[in-house]
């Protein structure tokens, strides 16, 4: 009977802990609800970048993948509202594979110590939701030289936490030589200041521990370590002349110890060094924890920056760039592959008239002009979103679908005499440039595009530049003849199967007979039929008139 007693006890007390945890939950707000993450299946496979017939090549759940889409202003995407909510599905509408976000510190650890990872689960259960990727952007102590956008702002808090910028004493801001004088949000934290390091690799650590152990879907694809490192961007009255600019260095005691310590022929040089010897740290310490591949991204930094990060940083993958407008070389992007670089442009804005001109051709030029892992465009504020502009947002999502669509074969075929693909180089003036520091400025011109384009055409690891439209080219030995597109994509996927990947227009291919064509898209590795396509037979081929964006297959067989 005690027994009894004892159980029907127990049992009523478990009964009213249920109770209790199923009101406490349902009172939650919905902000504060853990990420739900299947674990019935085993975690899918970490994404890496390896070699693929000689490209680094990004891996995700264990296929090549390329990034395209965008980063969303942390303006907005702080918020976490119904715009924020909005970008996500529109560049899911867009045909994206990833969207990028920024992650302020200071929204993880408000307190010295206590960490709070709902708003990054936040971001990635909307990717999740939407079927994208994501790249998680760490704004901590160096954003474009800043620690947050003004005092007293009531869009979000400081990157940095208010723990650390409340109390200079203990952690150690830059310190510049008169007369530079830093505007409110800066100068950045000093990246020589042991105290500051320490607080910053707690926090590095923590995140990577939080991904690898919650994100089983892997969402998030790849880190930025703190967004943008640099020093005088935002400084009022700063240098203008170039030996100006290669002097000025942080004048606080950790660094002048530093500085007495090393052999740097410039201040810059000291700056950029110290900077990639704190990457250092906080790569090896992420690494550690959750093997993702982690990259710094360059503002437009003089180039030759870009090996002072990579030389010294084994576990950083590469160095993003910045502000790319055009495929027109060199620019940014070209200039900037040094060392063991992988080309990946970060951050297009939408504001210039370049960028949202070229929406159609810039994914086409990284992807293969480059060769490179992606393209993100950086998403501005209103009225320069692309999300809230119908013609933008379709000419960018009718560009995206035929990567998106046909994402694992391109990828595989790239660098190989099966691969053939082609964008307009076109030459525009753009009603926007930028200073010495890298911000946008009005300039004297209209911004109107000149109609004289140039053609980049992509034959397996050749590549020939020409200015005559309609143009030919060649794939494993058949002709093929483009009108009437701005960018596309012929592969050979073997097994007398060529895929068109395009927007629009007409492709003629000669040396072909019999041939079969249907419409579909290729999920992962397997290709999934929507529809037949109807070809016109020509003397010697056939010419496929594709009149909106698609994916054709086409069976076939050699006329010799």
């Amino acid at each position: 009977m005690m027994y009894v007693m004892i159980f029907r006890s127990t049992f009523r007390a478990f009964c009213g802990w249920v109770m209790v945890a199923v009101v406490n939950l349902i009172a939650m707000p919905a902000y504060a609800l853990p990420t739900m993450v299947s674990t019935t299946q085993p975690p899918k496979p970490v994404s890496k970048i390896s070699t693929l017939d000689g490209l680094p090549t990004l891996f995700v759940d264990g296929l090549p993948y390329a990034i395209t889409g965008a980063q969303c202003d942390i303006w907005r995407s702080t918020r976490q509202d119904k715009a924020a909510e909005a970008f996500f599905t529109g560049y899911r509408e867009m045909n994206a594979t990833t969207v990028s976000v920024g992650i302020p510190w200071s929204k993880t650890e408000s307190k010295k110590g206590v960490y709070d990872f709902r708003f990054i689960d936040w971001f990635i259960g909307q990717a999740r939701k939407n079927g994208l990727k994501l790249v998680v952007n760490l704004f901590n102590v160096n954003v474009c030289g800043k620690v947050m956008e003004g005092a007293g702002s009531s869009v979000y808090p400081g990157y940095t936490p208010t723990y650390i910028i409340e109390n200079p004493t203990e952690y150690q801001r830059m310190v510049f030589p008169y007369p530079y004088k830093y505007v409110e949000a800066g100068p950045p934290m000093c990246p020589n200041d042991p105290k500051t390091l320490e607080r910053e690799l707690a926090y590095i650590r923590k995140v990577a521990k939080h991904l690898r152990e919650t994100d089983f879907d892997r969402t998030v694809i790849m880190v930025q370590l703190n967004n943008e490192y640099y020093y005088q961007q935002w400084v009022e009255s700063g240098p203008t002349t170039d030996d100006e600019v290669k002097a000025v260095r942080c004048q606080c005691p950790n660094c002048l110890r530093k500085w007495k310590t090393g052999k740097y022929p410039t201040g810059q040089h000291f700056m950029f060094a110290s900077f990639a010897d704190n990457v250092r740290k906080l790569s090896d310490s992420f690494s550690k924890e959750y093997n993702l591949p982690l990259y710094v991204n360059s503002p437009w930094w003089p180039p030759e920056m870009v090996p002072v990060f990579l030389d010294r940083c084994p576990k950083l993958a590469f160095v993003g760039i910045d502000g790319i407008l055009t495929p027109r070389e060199p620019n940014w992007l070209s200039n900037s592959q040094l060392s063991r670089n992988i080309p990946f442009a970060a951050e297009n804005p939408t504001e210039n008239s370049e960028v949202r001109q070229n929406l159609d051709v810039l994914p086409y030029y990284t992807l293969f002009g480059r060769s490179g892992i992606g393209n993100l465009l950086w998403e501005c504020h209103a009225p320069f979103t692309i999300v809230d502009d119908p013609a933008a947002k379709k000419r960018y999502g009718d560009a995206l679908y035929p990567i998106k669509n046909a994402l694992v074969p391109i990828m595989k075929a790239r660098n190989t005499s099966r691969f053939l693909g082609w964008y307009a180089l076109r030459d525009i003036r753009s009603d926007l440039t930028t200073d010495i520091f890298g911000n946008f400025v009005p300039a004297k011109d209209d911004g109107k595009p000149i109609s004289q384009d140039k053609w980049f055409i992509r034959e397996g690891s050749d590549y020939r530049i020409v200015d005559q439209y309609p143009f030919s080219a060649e794939i494993d030995g058949m002709k093929v003849v483009v009108e009437g597109c701005p960018s596309g994509i012929v592969l050979n996927e073997g097994r007398n199967k060529l895929v068109a990947a395009m927007q629009s227009g007409c492709l003629k291919i000669f040396g072909i007979k019999g041939v079969k064509a249907e419409v579909g898209k290729y999920v992962a590795n397997e290709w999934v039929f929507e529809a037949g396509f109807e070809v016109e037979q020509i003397d010697g081929g056939v010419l496929l008139n594709i009149k909106k964006p698609s994916v054709v297959r086409l069976s076939y067989r050699r006329t010799t």
